[in-house]
């Protein structure tokens, strides 16, 4: 069994295994945490009708008229993360959570609105509240089952506690990242930070190692994770009985119980114990193999000072109104068409984008591509790999990604007691703790989860 991977990880060495290797900006940063109250961390969507997950709720006065079979509601939660939530909604509906609609998924330290869809008939008018950390809130019946493709934009309210410099300083790497763009890394808690473990499932799901997959996800430990949780692994460690480890395993690692429950009961099916857990679950963490990839490659990019810079062969897909990469085949770059390119870039109409690698991938013919294939190979991966044979509904066909974040803004304000707020707009799938990062600049990444050392530190490896 391929454990103990995570055993020397620290603080700040969490970054590197995540593939995220340079700062773009030349400032010290700020310093500071967030998160270190899940107030510290609001954010709420934005559909592309308009509709505003926060007002919604916070101006509802009942269930509207509408027509069809689903309802269209906004979920409030705290310190509960998207999949989580879903789990303890469709419990407490009797419903399956595949059955509720998501546009994304939300951290867990954070005050967070959502739109959701559930069954027209799965809930009351006065909607349902549960354990005082999950209010719905229904809207309207609507025809339609939410998805990503309906979700324009995500919007951030965000307090930086203890900085060791103001909002100007911060202002002045806001200005640098204006002019040279946000690297759209796929951001720390797309992995976990004190515990980074999903790309390692998902590479032992690809390679079909399915028993060593799901006894990786129970007792792969890391130093960073909390002591019960961490010994609670390594007491599995030395006789893997599920039978026992369950009245030991702490109830906060549900997803654990559930896969220990199963073997429990019928011993030696890991693919039926890795079924056990949300099939959203099981496509991240597939996920996250290509997502590493990409982080990666990136950061190979802004080492070779490439972030900028459009590459005959690069691949460059069409921009919506929101910033939304459009369905439908990349434009390649060619001589015939660099120059156009780069203008309608410069105008927001196209951006240089990457794969996400998966079993359709496109790869660029520049630089960046021959980049993308050295990681590959040094992963000793191949985008076939993505269709799996076994658990093939995790399998990821793959997606193009900007290499820079598209139409976002961040505004900065200080607060009496010396911190910094932040309002900010991001398009779906990037990341605030990126924007933070070149912001904050902290000793480790725990900053962005409400601990480790406050202050600032001069930056290593800039670019």
């Amino acid at each position: 069994m391929m454990l103990g991977i995570l055993a020397s990880l620290t603080p700040e060495s969490v970054e590197k295994f995540i593939g995220i290797e340079y700062y773009l900006t030349r400032g010290g940063g700020v310093g500071g945490v967030i998160k270190s109250s899940p107030e510290d961390f609001q954010t709420w969507e934005q559909l592309v009708d308009g509709l505003d997950a926060r007002f919604a709720y916070e101006s509802w006065t009942g269930l509207r008229e509408g027509f069809g079979d689903q309802l269209l509601a906004v979920m409030w939660k705290r310190g509960v993360d998207t999949i989580r939530a879903c789990t303890i909604l469709a419990k407490q509906l009797r419903i399956r959570p595949a059955q509720i609609g998501v546009c994304g998924i939300k951290d867990k330290m954070s005050v967070s609105w959502q739109f959701i869809t559930l069954p027209a008939w799965s809930t009351k008018p006065e909607g349902v509240e549960v354990g005082g950390v999950i209010r719905v809130l229904p809207i309207m019946h609507v025809g339609w089952r939410i998805s990503s493709e309906r979700l324009a934009r995500n919007m951030f309210e965000i307090v930086i506690r203890g900085p060791s410099d103001g909002a100007e300083a911060a202002q002045g790497i806001l200005e640098e990242l204006r002019l040279r763009g946000v690297p759209n890394f796929y951001g720390h808690q797309r992995f976990g930070i004190l515990r980074p473990i999903t790309p390692i499932i998902g590479r032992l799901m690809i390679e079909g190692m399915i028993e060593e997959a799901v006894k990786a996800f129970l007792a792969e430990y890391s130093p960073l994770e909390c002591s019960e949780n961490r010994m609670a692994r390594m007491r599995l460690l030395e006789d893997f009985d599920p039978v026992r480890a369950l009245e030991y395993f702490p109830k906060t690692l549900r997803y654990e119980r559930a896969i220990l429950r199963h073997l429990a009961r019928r011993p030696g099916d890991y693919l039926g114990a890795l079924r056990s857990i949300p099939l959203r679950l099981r496509r991240l963490l597939v996920e996250s193999v290509s997502a590493l990839i990409f982080n990666k490659t990136l950061s190979r990019v802004i080492a070779e000072d490439l972030l900028g810079v459009v590459e005959i062969g690069d691949l460059v897909v069409r921009l919506d109104t929101f910033g939304r990469p459009e369905p439908g085949r990349p434009i390649m770059v060619s001589e015939a068409n660099i120059q156009q390119v780069e203008r309608l870039i410069s105008r927001g109409k196209l951006a240089v984008a990457l794969p996400v690698p998966g079993y359709l991938s496109p790869i660029p013919r520049s630089r960046k591509g021959e980049i993308l294939l050295s990681i590959l190979d040094e992963m000793g991966l191949e985008p076939n790999a993505f269709r799996l044979k076994i658990c093939p509904e995790a399998s990821t066909r793959g997606s193009l990604r900007p290499i820079k974040i598209t139409r976002w803004s961040c505004r900065i304000s200080e607060l009496d007691d010396g911190s910094i707020k932040l309002s900010m707009e991001l398009p779906p799938g990037s990341y605030a703790t990126i924007l933070l990062r070149e912001l904050m600049k902290p000793e480790s990444p725990l900053a962005f989860i409400g601990g480790g050392n406050v202050n600032s530190r001069e930056p290593r490896d800039i670019m």
